[in-house]
């Protein structure tokens, strides 16, 4: 019999979401070292096989509970991503959009550009590795908050789609000196939450999603193994994905709808 942690790992998806998946199938309590019958196995995969897959369409799970030789071969092709040093900011500000309302911008002359490493952040990175000039991400919080640049030294607010290449003159650049260093080194690079040996007490699901054109990344506040469905700072609460998810209070009546 197969355990909670080994179905989650052929799905592509956290022991979190296989217990509430579960438990909505009338599977209650589980574990991640709960066996898993056939017969449970293959009532989870009638009930969400195909919205898994259809949310992550890389990461299909291509077994049976008789054999173990597909998922290997699914597991062995799955190449891993690039990552990209990324050029960070660690002050932005704010405006209007052309509804009125609060969004983040960045700084016309920023203080210090930095470097990062998205793909090592618990947000991920937002373009899977690839270079898109002019793109940009902002962290949720406040000042002062943010994953770290590649120095160590400040907080990032906001990450952008352009490849951080170091200069021979980093001061004359406007790049901070220790980044560009690391950088050009070959160092600074992390790796991302889901591969790291330690566990977080909290839940580490989140999503992408567009919110009148503009990507928005809800990270969920709850703990691990926790009941229900995810939920962010902001209230808004998802299952599975866009399909499910319920809009924060001061999002309802926008237009809502899956990232790329």
């Amino acid at each position: 019999m197969k355990t909670v942690h080994e179905v989650a790992e052929r799905y592509g998806v956290t022991d979190a979401f296989m217990a509430l998946a579960l438990d909505k199938i009338g599977f209650s309590h589980a574990r991640p070292d709960t066996p898993l019958s056939a017969a449970t196995i293959h009532r989870f995969e009638a009930e969400w096989g195909d919205k898994i897959r259809a949310k992550r369409p890389a990461a299909q799970p291509g077994f049976t509970s008789e054999t173990d030789i597909a998922p290997t071969a699914a597991r062995a092709a799955r190449q891993p991503k690039p990552h990209v040093m990324r050029v960070a900011h660690s002050k932005v500000t704010a405006g209007r959009d052309a509804s009125g309302r609060v969004v983040k911008r960045l700084l016309d002359y920023p203080v210090r550009i930095h470097a990062i490493d998205a793909a090592g952040t618990n947000d991920g990175d937002p373009w899977n590795g690839e270079v898109v000039p002019g793109a940009v991400h902002f962290y949720d919080g406040g000042s002062e908050t943010g994953p770290p640049a590649a120095c160590g030294w400040v907080r990032v607010r906001a990450v952008l789609g352009d490849e951080f290449v170091p200069a021979d003159e980093p001061e004359l650049e406007n790049q901070c000196s220790l980044c560009a260093q690391i950088v050009a080194a070959g160092k600074g690079f992390r790796t991302p939450p889901h591969e790291r040996s330690y566990r977080s007490p909290f839940c580490e699901d989140y999503l992408r999603v567009q919110i009148d054109g503009a990507v928005a990344v809800k990270n969920c506040r709850l703990r691990d193994f926790h009941d229900g469905p995810h939920r962010a700072h902001d209230g808004s609460e998802w299952s599975i994905g866009v399909d499910d998810y319920v809009p924060a209070p001061d999002e309802l009546g926008r237009r809502i709808t899956k990232a790329s």
